[in-house]
């Protein structure tokens, strides 16, 4: 009786820890496309900051990097033209070739103007074990009206 107890104890342990790696790797898999939204937000309130931390390469944030008044009017740039009343997130898919992890995330966006602008592409970038960051954005889809 006391190996039986033991027995569903340690089946109960195995399936707990296969349950808990589930949820882990499709948390991997949803970090890209969040990244994209806390960036739209961000830029949507003119929030450079944030936006200096979810910008940059696997090396890391814009915002560690090079002059601070620099960045700043580069992020207002990219705020100003990402300034949406809406957007979906339409697709993500790997980037081949890439030299480090990739994923290239296709937004709709809608403007203030009611354009509604597709496909609007972001790639993101595996900056470190769990941390992505938008190292592209296809701007001209935008500044070009569609």
């Amino acid at each position: 009786m006391k190996r039986l107890s033991i027995w569903i104890l340690l089946l109960i342990s195995i399936g707990a820890c296969t349950s808990r790696a589930s949820v882990n790797q499709s948390q991997f898999q949803l970090a890209p496309a969040l990244t994209v939204e806390r960036f739209l937000q961000a830029a949507n309130t003119r929030d450079l900051e944030t936006m200096s931390r979810l910008f940059g390469t696997e090396k890391g944030p814009i915002g560690d990097t090079g002059n601070r008044q620099e960045i700043e009017l580069r992020m207002d740039v990219i705020a100003e033209i990402l300034q949406h009343r809406d957007y979906e997130i339409r697709s993500e898919r790997s980037v081949p070739g890439a030299a480090v992890p990739s994923n290239r995330i296709g937004v709709d966006i809608s403007l203030p103007s009611g354009l509604r602008v597709g496909d609007v592409g972001f790639t993101v970038v595996l900056e470190s074990s769990n941390r992505w960051l938008i190292s592209v954005i296809e701007l001209t889809k935008i500044t070009e009206g569609g």
